[in-house]
């Protein structure tokens, strides 16, 4: 998370931290290769935004994603496994039948 967020810091300091992002969905699945990301500079001498600050911006945007994606599947992993299941059900003091429907 730091790299991202010293790759955007850098980008922004060549444009005079005057850039402008915005990321919007296509497609119909989710991940980091359906953002589309649009970059701006906001000069008030209409200079425009360093060759390649659409290309780094959207990259920094997809390694976001990315990592975002990650947390959320080791997240998503932890909730669903086996000792948290059954960590909910002593804690919860579920009890079930022989057939496995939930008594009580």
């Amino acid at each position: 998370m730091h790299g991202i967020a010293d790759r955007l810091q850098a980008i922004q300091r060549r444009n005079f931290y005057q850039l402008a992002a915005e990321a919007s969905h296509r497609g119909r699945y989710y991940h980091e290769f359906t953002m589309s990301v649009d970059v701006t500079r906001d000069s008030q001498t209409g200079q425009p935004p360093t060759d390649d600050a659409e290309e780094v911006v959207t990259e920094i945007f997809r390694d976001l994603a990315r990592w975002l994606y990650r947390q959320l599947q080791a997240e998503y992993d932890h909730l669903t496994s086996n000792e948290a299941i059954e960590e909910g059900i002593v804690i919860n003091e579920y009890t079930f039948t022989d057939t496995g429907r939930r008594f009580g």
